[in-house]
């Protein structure tokens, strides 16, 4: 563990606001310069209450704020203290998975912005990809083409391909976004898809299979243009089992349809639910 000196922990007395959120502010703004840097020791929390001249229920509070952010780690025991951290790629998944959960996004927003992020990820894979991550992309499409008839399995090697081909960005902003948002939106789409007939699953399956084969056929190759179509072509999935009827619907339609005591009309509305039902799937509503 490094040694710091004094004049790198040495803060204001806290004048302004709550106690906690100035003692906060204080050591966020040091690491944020860079004054304290990753592995640093603060104070304990005696020395920090005299500095800031507040009680160290204030200073513990401050602390906690601090560790919740993942900016200190607080290690407990004789060799124990606050420990700076600094900023990572794993707060920031953290922060965004905080947001999704509280509402912050609402899911249709998630799959909006997800249009946006999967086309850039797609292009930055084609174009950064290395040996390592093709090994991985063609392993993962292996397994998935393998587990067409499993939807379980699915779900789950659907969730590694995405984070497969985050990795392959070698971006650290793709890599936190993707690691925050796919695992909502991709638990969406496999949940959506359990609501069907076995048949229509296995559809599903198959073309959720043929769509990330393309894609993962398009990174390996490096072509960043047909990266960023193929990701289409698997997003266009998405949107067409989520705009698809549950088989309970198409019962009912079916069941008026053949009825011979339904009305011209009868048949009309179901008709014109069936047609919307189409139109909304090809995006047009």
């Amino acid at each position: 563990m490094s040694h710091i000196s004094n004049e790198k922990t040495a803060f204001a007395p806290a004048k302004t606001k709550r106690a906690c959120e100035v003692i906060y502010d204080q050591i966020y703004n040091k690491i944020v310069q860079g004054e304290l840097e990753p592995g640093d020791r603060l104070p304990p929390e005696r020395v920090l209450a005299e500095q800031f001249q507040r009680s160290r229920p204030s200073v513990r509070e401050a602390l906690r704020m601090l560790q919740q952010n993942g900016l200190i780690r607080i290690d407990i025991g004789s060799a124990g203290g606050s420990i700076v951290q600094g900023f990572s790629v794993s707060g920031l998944e953290k922060n965004l998975k905080d947001m999704i959960d509280s509402g912050v996004f609402s899911l249709q927003e998630l799959k909006d912005y997800r249009i946006v992020n999967d086309m850039g990820c797609a292009r930055l894979a084609a174009q950064n990809r290395t040996a390592e991550d093709i090994a991985a992309l063609e392993k993962n499409i292996v397994r998935y083409g393998a587990s067409v008839a499993d939807i379980e399995a699915l779900h789950v090697i659907d969730e590694e391909f995405h984070s497969i081909l985050a990795a392959a960005s070698h971006n650290a902003m793709v890599v936190a976004v993707n690691s925050a948002i796919t695992e909502i939106i991709v638990t969406y789409f496999w949940n959506r898809a359990r609501e069907f007939s076995s048949q229509k699953i296995l559809h599903i399956n198959q073309m959720a299979y043929e769509a990330h084969a393309a894609l993962a056929r398009a990174v390996i190759s490096g072509d960043l243009e047909d990266a960023e179509k193929q990701m289409q072509r698997v997003n266009r999935a998405f949107h067409d089992v989520n705009f698809m009827l549950r088989r309970e619907h198409n019962e009912q339609v079916a069941k008026i349809l053949s009825d011979p005591e339904a009305t011209a009309n009868d048949k009309y509305v179901a008709l014109m639910f069936l047609r919307n039902a189409e139109t909304a799937a090809k995006g047009i509503l």
